[in-house]
């Protein structure tokens, strides 16, 4: 029976947890740099887990993972995403519509909370009955800007861990700034040209079992 990417993983966690401290943190340094790659997922799992075994195979002849794999882990791990296939169409859409959906679902959650906690002590929920499309728009934006600029330090310092003086790719982040910036600017512009809507708690409440419904069935489902 084809195991799926939880299984992938969970055997990946067990291998993981019986590697000497060397070993675990060359191995962890290549989770991080394939997990935060543009690589199908399915294969990303398979191979970490193929990898854990080899490395446990080797651990067990008492060699290292630098032994093994090579001194130079950027070299390694790039020769191991050259030999992968990249992700679909579908799964890059899937990935950049779960990034802004957990953060609205959040953000309907610290509504909710906060619209009872005003009804509770006798007020108006006021700002919190309140939500503007402005609000929206610049949340499902900047949440897909940061988790990418998160991906790609964490990818840059897998591979740079223990290197005197590592620093980050000043490039990525200047474009994503750039980025942030002229979201910044054009939400500015359009903020009193966008509606606002009147959500109460209760609302706001259902939204956000919704989501996390969606989370779970839609983009956290087995593979």
């Amino acid at each position: 029976m084809k195991m799926k990417i939880k299984e992938f993983a969970e055997e990946t966690n067990r291998l993981r947890a019986q590697m000497t401290p060397e070993n675990e943190e060359y191995f962890g340094n290549l989770v991080v740099y394939l997990r935060s790659s543009r690589i199908a997922q399915d294969k990303v799992e398979e191979l970490l887990l193929e990898t854990a075994q080899h490395l446990m195979e080797a651990q067990r002849d008492g060699k290292t993972a630098r032994e093994v794999f090579g001194e130079n882990p950027e070299k390694y791990f790039q020769e191991l995403i050259e030999h992968l296939p990249k992700q679909s169409i579908g799964e890059k859409i899937s990935n950049y519509v779960m990034i802004p959906w957990i953060a609205l679902t959040w953000m309907f959650a610290v509504h909710a909370l906060f619209g009872f906690i005003s009804i509770v002590f006798g007020a108006k929920p006021g700002l919190f009955n309140r939500i503007s499309l402005f609000s929206i728009l610049m949340l499902a934006f900047a949440s897909i800007a940061v988790i990418e600029i998160v991906l790609r330090i964490l990818k840059r310092e897998s591979v740079k861990k223990g290197e005197k003086g590592s620093v980050f790719n000043m490039k990525i982040i200047a474009v994503y700034l750039g980025f942030m910036l002229a979201v910044i600017l054009s939400a500015i512009y359009l903020h009193d040209k966008l509606p606002t809507f009147e959500v109460a708690p209760w609302l706001s409440l259902l939204l956000f079992a919704v989501g996390l419904a969606g989370q779970k069935f839609i983009f956290l489902r087995d593979h």
